[in-house]
């Protein structure tokens, strides 16, 4: 473990703390949607909103992360990342354009069955 993996986890759980607080900040505003909250209380419902999802957010993650063997089981993780061989651009780019080809060939098989099946199908059912 380095100082870079502990900064590494740092940001990956303050980024943790923003899709909480987003998706808690939704939810309240969903309810508030329904409820009509949103109209009745519009001085202070957008406030209390955004300073409840946040509290939420940084409360879930502070104990989220608080657990010493969830740590260092992330601290792991960043650890194995770093010996992983990533695929250089040039590789990359060439099984991307064997991907959208084999995606296309078969688009065009999938084409012609469903084209013979409709076929096929007008000549024996009446319309």
């Amino acid at each position: 473990m380095t100082k870079s993996d502990s900064a590494w986890l740092a940001y990956s759980y303050l980024a943790l703390v923003l899709v909480v607080a987003y998706v808690f900040y939704q939810a309240i505003y969903t309810l508030g949607v329904y409820t009509m909250w949103v109209e009745r209380y519009d001085q202070f419902y957008p406030a209390f909103s955004g300073i409840a999802s946040a509290t939420f957010g940084v409360l879930a993650v502070f104990a989220y992360a608080r657990n010493e063997a969830r740590r260092e089981y992330h601290l792991s993780v960043i650890a194995e990342v770093r010996k992983v061989r990533w695929p250089s651009f040039e590789n990359t780019k060439k099984m991307t354009l064997i991907v959208a080809v084999v995606v296309a060939i078969f688009s065009v098989i999938l084409f012609v069955f469903d084209s013979i099946w409709l076929l096929v199908l007008k000549m024996f059912l009446p319309s």
